[in-house]
């Protein structure tokens, strides 16, 4: 029986170590006979972990042989120095890829150089045999990312570099290759997911929340619009959900990121660790087999928890469905003044008119559109925005006004601004282009969600081929989708939200199919009652 020394990190052990003068006194008395070669499978981009996973456990294998080491990664470890780290690092760990956002400073905002960071990297491994998932997170707790890093493309804008532009046309071609992804891939929600930072999470199959997690669209605050695939994405949200967070920027927290559909999973932060460790296990890409592991790790979360439900839901697709924004603010003037609506009217009325206007016919739109298609729309819409007053003021007193301060629009008013012809009847100078033909007009991976409402209204209509699973009961529904979906959590809270929303019971009188004899013997025609589940529109509110 030979001993050999094993090298494992911390990550793997338990959570105790020796301290830095106490592990150099253990090194000198161990006399091992073989030690596990790492240097060979060391490559440059990767980082040591931070001071806490830095101290290595020592132990004795009595084995002959040497077992799979999670060590033995291409994570390159090195001691705390100066030395400047790469806004985005690569990890490799078995068959797990791995992007960490690493501009922590900045709530990790995205710059043209981590763009260009992650797209050859993210082709290399889509075409790599031996990667089985494309993992992104945020280095640090709470911190996924804050969008583009707007006040550097501002400063960009103000000096005539092009790399403004170029961060735009760069990124939304990374979009694009994240959509069109053969190899699974996840994204780590844990913290602050806003504007741009959509373009990284929002078209992958697994989006996964935890209780930190922040959503927002604030650019029609800024002068700006909403981009990296934003109008496609929010128009496929359920009723005007969309529309409601691309006009008002208004946040979305925690679970409610899952209910409505902007995350896929929800898993609270203290379980990501095993949940990556136990996606780093696996061996193959079968994104099935990922949603049951992912689906391992979710908390079941209570109907009532559901944040954007029932009166507020109600409310926001009455009064969202318009497609101007005069009709919106006359249908918020008819609700009953509550501290929402107070809320959400000022909010429309702090942003920019320009963006406002423009944000919404780029959302109706894209509900006709494929992904590149709005894509292409909104590169479009970028160019032409970077060059007005809205943006450079709504930007600087955001961001450079101490305290901040309310911009100076221009125009002022709604009704001054022509958005078709400005905006969408003629082109820009540079129009967009992908490297590949890759294009969708459906998310193909949306059974990894919670239903929408258009799949329960779709369950709902009745054909003569599925007459027999007409559903007369909410129950039937409800049950119909949770075999459906095998059992995932949230499903039945979702469905269950939406029924009682969206649906009413009717009870037609229905002719029966063999008439019966009265005592006279003349034949009678029996009525019954079936209840039907109708489904109502927004003017049945």
């Amino acid at each position: 029986m030979r001993r050999t020394l094993s090298v494992v990190p911390l990550r793997y052990r338990h959570r105790h170590c020796l301290l830095p003068q106490q592990q150099s006194h253990a090194l000198s008395q161990w006399r091992p006979t073989r030690i596990l070669p790492l240097s060979s499978t060391i490559t440059r981009q990767q980082q040591w972990p931070r001071a806490s996973q830095q101290l290595l456990h020592l132990r004795y294998l009595h084995s002959e042989r040497l077992p799979v080491n999670k060590a033995l990664s291409t994570e390159r470890v090195l001691p705390e120095t100066d030395i400047p780290q790469a806004h985005v690092l690569h990890k490799k760990v078995l068959g797990a890829r791995m992007f960490i956002l690493n501009r922590s400073e900045k709530l990790n905002a995205l710059t043209l150089t981590m763009v260009r960071n992650m797209a050859p990297q993210l082709k290399a491994w889509d075409v790599s045999k031996l990667a089985k998932f494309i993992l992104v997170k945020g280095v640090g707790h709470g911190r996924f990312c804050a969008g583009d890093d707007i006040l550097d493309i501002l400063l960009r804008v103000r000096t005539k570099d092009p790399d403004s532009l170029h961060f735009f046309q760069e990124k939304f071609r990374l979009v694009q290759m994240i959509a069109t992804l053969q190899t699974p891939y996840i994204t780590f929600l844990d913290g602050y997911a806003l504007g741009g930072a959509l373009g990284l999470f929002a078209h992958g199959p697994f989006r996964i929340a935890t209780e930190r997690t922040i959503f927002a669209t604030p650019e029609a605050g800024i002068g700006f619009c909403p981009n990296s695939g934003a109008s496609f994405f929010l128009s496929k949200l359920d009723g005007e959900i969309g529309t409601y967070l691309a006009l008002t920027g208004s946040r979305v927290e925690g679970v409610d990121t899952f209910y409505t559909g902007i995350a896929t999973h929800y898993v609270p932060s203290v379980r990501l660790a095993a949940l990556e460790d136990r996606l780093i296990d696996l061996e193959t890409s079968d994104h099935e087999v990922i949603h049951r592991v992912i689906e391992e790790f979710v908390e079941p979360v209570s109907g009532d928890k559901i944040g954007m439900q029932q009166s507020m839901r109600k409310t926001i697709d009455r009064c969202f469905r318009y497609d101007s924004i005069d009709e919106i603010m006359g249908a918020l003037d008819r609700e009953k003044s509550t501290t929402w609506i107070r809320e959400t009217r000022q909010k429309l009325l702090s942003s920019s008119p320009t963006a406002l206007k423009v944000t919404l016919k780029a959302l109706r739109k894209a509900r006709t559109m494929t992904l590149c298609e709005s894509l292409k729309m909104e590169f479009d819409l970028v160019q032409k925005f970077m060059v007005t007053q809205d943006f450079d003021q709504g930007i600087h007193a955001q961001f450079l006004n101490k305290p901040r301060q309310r911009p100076q629009w221009d125009p002022l008013h709604i009704s001054d601004i022509e958005v078709d012809q400005l905006y969408f009847s003629r082109g820009s100078p540079n129009e967009l282009t992908f490297l590949s033909n890759l294009d969708m007009r459906h998310y193909p991976y949306a059974r990894f969600a919670l239903p929408m409402e258009h799949d329960v209204r779709l369950a709902l209509m009745t054909t003569p081929e599925k007459e027999d699973q007409k559903f007369t009961t909410k129950q039937q529904v409800l049950d119909w989708f949770v075999k459906g979906s095998r059992g995932k959590q949230g499903v039945r809270e979702k469905v269950q939200d939406i029924l009682d929303r969206k649906t009413t019971v009717a009870l037609p009188i229905v002719e029966s199919v063999a008439p019966s004899l009265t005592a006279e013997g003349k034949q009678e025609h029996t009525m019954t009652a079936t209840p039907t589940l109708i489904w109502k529109d927004h003017d049945d509110y």
